[in-house]
């Protein structure tokens, strides 16, 4: 009975130990975020911060990802006014408040294994806690998570209710009399992130 609670503790403590928490390479990675409205769509870019990729043997384990909102941009108006005056937009209380809160975030609670993934698609179903503007709501959604030399890699597109983070500016799912000036409740962040 002692040998096999030791080998249990042995082998408890290889799994422990084969897992790293790589750091987040700001500069490598990328997020792009997405949000539409009648006459058309915007899109832009917000910096990864920092965090941390926990990898198993090549496999992902969790990961934690701060995110600068006050770094935010919008990269398909090319006027330099109109391009500001909706950056600025962006920044304030009637969006991301970035004054108030200048970091949101992502924290895994739970990754699975997609059985039978295709080489090149998706391969894990992630779920999570997403935080904006001090505000935490569940999020899932399917990653490609890959390991290159000492790069661990994660590439998805996961979307989010703005108003379940108090922003309601023109929803039409709480003002329907704004009509055709509405703005759609759901962003996309299509994001690259590497850590080493």
């Amino acid at each position: 009975m002692k040998n096999l609670i030791l080998a249990a503790s042995l082998l408890a403590n290889t799994i422990t130990t084969a897992q790293t928490a790589r750091t987040i390479e700001p500069a490598d990675s990328k997020l792009l975020w997405t949000a539409s409205k009648i006459t058309g769509d915007h899109t832009g870019r917000v910096p990864v911060k920092g965090g941390s990729i926990t990898v198993g043997n090549k496999t992902l384990e969790a990961a934690e990802v701060m995110i600068d909102m006050s770094g935010i941009t919008c990269i398909d108006i090319e006027n330099e006014g109109a391009n500001a005056k909706l950056v600025g937009h962006l920044k304030s209380p009637d969006f991301f408040d970035v004054e108030q809160h200048p970091t949101a975030t992502f924290k895994t609670t739970k990754v699975e294994a997609i059985a039978d993934a295709v080489p090149g698609k998706p391969n894990y179903r992630v779920t999570g806690d997403l935080t904006i503007k001090g505000i935490t709501q569940p999020n899932s959604f399917d990653c490609l998570f890959w390991v290159e030399g000492d790069k661990a890699r994660a590439a998805a597109m996961l979307s989010f209710d703005r108003t379940q983070y108090d922003i309601k500016y023109r929803s039409g799912s709480f003002f329907p009399e704004i009509g055709d000036k509405a703005i759609a409740d759901l962003v996309e962040l299509t994001f690259d992130v590497t850590a080493r």
